[in-house]
C-alpha cells in the first residue's frame, strides 16, 4: 500500500463524493450543537448526562477530524511507517514502507 501524492490527496478532498460526505457531516456536527443548545442532552442524572456529553463530544471531534484533515496531518496518521515520495508531476509516487 502506498501513501497518497499530495495532488492525490487534494483530488480525493475535492472529489464530489468526498466533498457529499463532508457536506452530511457538516450537517450532522451542526444538528448536534443545535440540540445541546436546546438542551437535548440535559438528564437527571448527572452520571448519565455526562456520558452522553462525553460520547458527543467525541462524535463531534470525530467529524471535525475528518473535516479538517489536510495533507500533513494524514501523512502524520501514517504512524509507525516511512514514505517514499517521487517527484510529482514525473510520474513519481509515495509508497509507505513498514518499519
Amino acid at each position: 500500500m502506498r501513501a497518497m501524492t499530495e495532488n492525490e490527496f487534494n483530488e480525493w478532498k475535492s472529489h464530489p463524493g468526498t466533498l457529499a460526505v463532508m457536506e452530511i457531516l457538516s450537517k450532522r456536527r451542526e444538528q448536534m450543537r443545535q440540540d445541546w443548545e436546546g438542551g437535548a442532552f440535559t438528564d437527571y442524572d448527572e452520571r448519565a448526562m455526562a456520558l452522553t456529553n462525553v460520547g458527543n463530544i467525541g462524535t463531534c471531534k470525530g467529524y471535525a477530524f475528518v473535516m479538517d484533515l489536510d495533507y500533513e496531518q494524514y501523512l502524520g496518521e501514517l504512524d509507525g511507517e516511512h514514505i517514499r515520495t517521487g517527484a510529482e508531476g514525473s510520474g513519481g509516487s509515495s509508497e509507505i514502507v513498514r518499519a
